[in-house]
């Protein structure tokens, strides 16, 4: 799993110059009042964590990070200066690549449609290659063109930068990512979601756009052959997980996903058919069938965060996880993050009562403390002090079941 290390802050809205964050590999947990930055702080960790900064090209910011998992280590420093006319404006990227197993380390350099690799140990071994606009501010773009540049300007194989290449492909599984919100936004947009069946001799492809998961992409591939042709596509709760998990949380003994044919049109060889009018229907125990648009609030953030959850696979980003939601549901969603790495925020003290600690360390790595500096009304997030997360731990071991108390005597949240 590709989880964020670190991110350090030289330009980013109105967010003090030289901020710098270490961050858990499991809960890192943002406190603050309203108006200290925590949802921008999510927003910027998932363009981060999904290297994808085409959404910020129309504005200034200067960003270092390093992202890490089992197949080695990335470091970043992204910046950008807006500039009119420009496809891709004033973006440039400096990134040290070291996967495991490759024999060298890479360096790569690109500045606007332009890459530039090298070996760190052999600077004179230098491959240019120009990449498409769309390629925007797409990291693991940017890494297979440098890795399929180097290929084809050394002759030296595939095989030379598979390392590379795995780490590229690690990096695209986290494409899309962003931060659930804290209202119903990201059930409405799942509701909206269209997926593409391409129906050809070995079998039948899915591809989907905006939110569409691989739990729905899954489960449509199990059925899209036996139903090809008809009025609407039946996916039931056992072939889409997400919607099993949402039944089972919701006290549903059945559930199922339908969707439309938007349009059919033969591609060469192939027919493709569209997909829409996502809708999602639980089953009671009399028979009944109730509408995932028919239920409470709290219950469609449930529904929303179980297909969240099979998207984020390696990071999650979760904006008031707590709202709306029974304490069992909570506890329920906190167990499922498993050994995702979590950036979470929360004003119910709801949350923090699924957490524990094994050492000031790791209070100090859970907590960032957010807050708008007096005067100047820069926003200042920064790590716990050591004397600070010293202090928590003791008085948490003593009394671990007020983690929210304890946080505000101690003037932390």
């Amino acid at each position: 799993m590709l989880k964020l290390q670190w991110l350090q802050v030289h330009q980013y809205r109105s967010v003090r110059s030289g901020t710098r964050l270490s961050f858990s590999p499991f809960f890192n947990v943002l406190l603050g009042e309203n108006g200290t930055g925590k949802s921008t702080l999510l927003d910027l960790v998932a363009a981060v964590v999904s290297s994808d900064f085409t959404a910020l090209t129309q504005e200034p910011f200067d960003l270092e990070y390093e992202l890490a998992a089992d197949t080695g280590r990335i470091t970043v420093r992204v910046r950008n200066l807006p500039s009119e006319g420009s496809a891709i404006p004033g973006l440039a990227m400096d990134i040290a690549v070291a996967p495991k197993g490759m024999a060298w380390p890479l360096s790569i350099h690109r500045e606007g449609p332009q890459v530039t690799i090298s070996r760190q140990e052999d600077a004179s071994d230098v491959v240019h290659e120009r990449i498409a606009p769309e390629v925007g501010g797409r990291l693991w773009l940017v890494l297979m063109s440098g890795g399929i540049a180097w290929v084809e300007k050394t002759g030296e194989g595939t095989a030379a930068v598979e390392p590379l290449l795995a780490m590229a492909r690690e990096v695209s599984a986290q494409a899309g990512l962003s931060r659930f919100d804290e209202g119903l936004a990201y059930f409405d947009q799942l509701c909206q979601v269209e997926l593409r069946l391409s129906r050809r001799a070995e079998g039948v492809l899915a591809t989907g756009t905006g939110l569409a998961s691989e739990d729905l992409l899954d489960g449509l591939r199990k059925v899209a052959a036996s139903q090809w042709g008809a009025s609407r596509f039946v996916l039931p709760a056992e072939n889409v997980p997400f919607l099993r998990d949402s039944a089972r949380l919701l006290g549903f003994p059945s559930a199922e996903a339908r969707l439309f044919p938007l349009a059919s049109q033969p591609q060469g060889k192939y027919e493709t058919l569209s997909l829409g009018g996502l809708e999602l229907s639980f089953g009671d125990s009399g028979g009944q069938h109730v509408s995932a648009r028919q239920l409470g609030y709290g219950q469609k953030r449930l529904v929303a965060f179980q297909h969240y959850l099979s998207h984020a696979r390696a990071v999650v980003i979760a904006d008031e996880l707590a709202h709306a939601l029974h304490p069992r549901q909570l506890r329920a969603c906190v167990e499922q993050l498993g050994p995702r790495q979590s950036f979470l925020t929360s004003q119910s003290p709801l949350l923090f009562d699924s957490l524990t600690f094994d050492s000031a360390e790791q209070v100090r790595s859970t907590f960032v403390a957010c807050r708008r500096e007096n005067g100047s009304g820069l926003l200042v997030w920064e790590d716990l002090s050591p004397q600070a997360a010293e202090a928590f731990f003791t008085a948490w071991r003593a009394d671990p079941h007020r983690i929210g108390e304890l946080l505000q005597a101690q003037g932390l949240w």
